[in-house]
């Protein structure tokens, strides 16, 4: 099938965010006392988002306790957003090859608009995505066709002319579920359990440069 429009998820495929939220769970560990986390334990969780961060940093809280350290986290993470995110390395020519083409793109995250449009305002890409789709933009999410449907419409392409390229099996599921191509980013945040065999992925992406060369001899 022909693909004319990429869309990415956004923590662990399209941008590294690990080493500030990594900044931001070992801050609130300290502040309450906790034993700091290793990075890779950290770097590991992110794809499940804030909760499974915390939980993680706080094992066996539950309800108003973990909510409020959650909490504490995320504003934290808020403060310090993009100290070190960047763009995974590799992924800038690809991204270029996008822009010289016009090629719509688009992200697709769980990541809710609050945090999403605080990070992408200081993020610089060759071209302006043509949808941004967060966690919150319908009362559904991924795994969930929809946010993926959306972004092929606003992206002005059909979902089976779209790519869409995640670090979990959520968002190959999600793909699948919505009809489009899927490319697991193998060097993402990847679960414990995560293998080639356990993802049932069109395409799998050792590197960020294996994307660059798929866009750039594919699309």
């Amino acid at each position: 099938m022909t693909i004319r429009c990429v869309l990415f998820d956004l923590d662990g495929t399209l941008l590294d965010t690990s080493y500030d939220f990594a900044y931001a769970l070992n801050h609130t560990c300290r502040h309450y006392g906790q034993k700091p986390l290793h990075y890779q334990d950290i770097r590991k969780t992110v794809s499940q988002g804030g909760l499974a961060m915390t939980q993680l940093a706080f094992p066996g809280l539950e309800g108003e306790e973990l909510e409020s350290k959650r909490q504490f986290f995320l504003d934290v993470y808020f403060k310090h957003i993009d100290m070190h995110t960047r763009l995974f390395p590799g992924l800038e020519a690809g991204l270029a090859e996008i822009a010289e083409r016009n090629i719509p793109w688009g992200i697709v995250t769980n990541k809710p608009t609050w945090l999403t449009e605080k990070l992408l305002a200081n993020i610089s890409f060759p071209s302006e995505p043509a949808s941004i789709v967060c966690g919150d933009t319908l009362s559904v999410r991924k795994p969930h066709p929809e946010p993926l449907l959306l972004a092929a419409q606003q992206c002005g392409v059909t979902a089976d002319e779209c790519i869409y390229l995640g670090d979990h099996p959520r968002d190959i599921e999600a793909g699948i579920n919505a009809g489009m191509q899927t490319g697991a980013a193998m060097f993402g945040y990847l679960p414990e359990a995560a293998s080639e065999t356990a993802w049932p992925a069109d395409y799998f992406f050792e590197t960020p440069i294996e994307i660059t060369h798929f866009i750039q001899e594919t699309l």
